[in-house]
């Protein structure tokens, strides 16, 4: 799983291509299959022998850094690779909103902030940089846990009271690819699952709207490519951000699977646990070390941990969004 790709002429950070080419490189060399999602769920379905040495990769949320550096490293390397598109993003040229709070409280003159949660408040100062990087992961976190409805009126009263001015645009730096980028990308080998239409934290909508959210993305990204496949992919995809309802809706509306941010190997044994387990599948987060990547794809991971061993301590934990 990953999600950004470092770019200097878009000034984003993100992933380092150079490691990113070396442990494709790494992969090519040892043997293993690069395959996509598709074939992946196939392999899990069919308990196929060769599950052991298949790897498949997947980016969230679609923003333009892929196009202009992720979809050409995976090109290089003759990797599939598939993407999930946050689709109203995409639609609007805007921002992602996790972005757009992040930018608005780095701007802002304010020197502090205070909040109505309606259960609470949300108090951070806001000095320096680093105060208010702290309070804008914070944040972020706070945002999440609430209501979709209230999590857009939370964002509108935020930047109110920061007194942000941010255009309706995101500048490059946390742009989202176009629909041409993705289809462009689609000629590389690239595929693309929906990934909502707002990126809502599932478990926080009513039912409507989770089906609307889930159903509108879908529909949008196969009037746009070809290359969607019907793969959903959770926002934020931690266990606290799905439901019970979900696996179900997604069954219902047609879709193989879906993925959650929760890091383990897809194995055969808990694809075919329970009806629903297709549709909860695990990845690791894609953070850049070396070490920690060849611990995951070898199985030296699964065994240190069926052992109760730590993974490579110096390895960060994978953030999702």
């Amino acid at each position: 799983m990953m999600h950004r790709f470092a770019d200097p002429e878009r000034g984003n950070e993100g992933v380092d291509p150079a490691i990113v080419r070396a442990d494709l490189a790494y992969l090519r060399r040892e043997g293993y299959e690069l395959v996509p999602l598709p074939e992946l769920v196939t392999r899990l379905r069919e308990r196929d022998s060769r599950l052991g040495k298949t790897v498949a990769f997947t980016v969230d949320d679609g923003y333009a850094d892929f196009a202009s550096v992720g979809a050409g490293i995976f090109a290089e390397f003759d990797c599939p690779v598939t993407m999930f598109v946050v689709t109203g993003v995409v639609d609007s040229g805007g921002w992602y909103w996790w972005d757009r709070l992040r930018v608005a409280i780095s701007q802002t003159r304010v020197d502090r902030i205070q909040l109505d949660l309606g259960a609470g408040y949300f108090f951070a100062t806001l000095g320096t940089r680093e105060l208010a990087a702290d309070a804008a992961t914070a944040l972020v976190e706070v945002v999440k846990r609430v209501a979709d409805v209230e999590r857009q009126r939370l964002l509108l009263e935020i930047e109110k009271l920061l007194e942000a001015e941010l255009p309706a645009r995101a500048p490059m730096e946390f742009g989202p690819m176009t629909w041409d980028e993705i289809r462009a990308c689609a000629h590389r080998g690239v595929s693309f699952g929906p990934h909502t239409v707002t990126h809502p934290v599932m478990s926080q909508l009513d039912d409507v709207s989770a089906r609307r959210e889930i159903e509108d993305s879908w529909n949008r990204l196969r009037t746009e490519t070809s290359a969607a496949i019907p793969a959903f992919c959770y926002p934020n995809g931690g266990v606290a951000d799905i439901s019970a309802r979900e696996p179900a809706l997604l069954r219902a509306l047609g879709f193989d699977t879906a993925l959650t941010a929760t890091s383990g190997h897809a194995s055969v044994s808990a694809w075919h646990s329970s009806l629903d387990a297709p549709f909860l599948v695990p990845r690791f987060g894609y953070n850049g070390n070396p070490a920690l990547f060849k611990q995951i794809v070898t199985g030296v991971l699964r065994a240190r941990l069926a052992m109760g061993l730590r993974a490579d301590r110096q390895s960060p934990v994978p953030v999702s969004r």
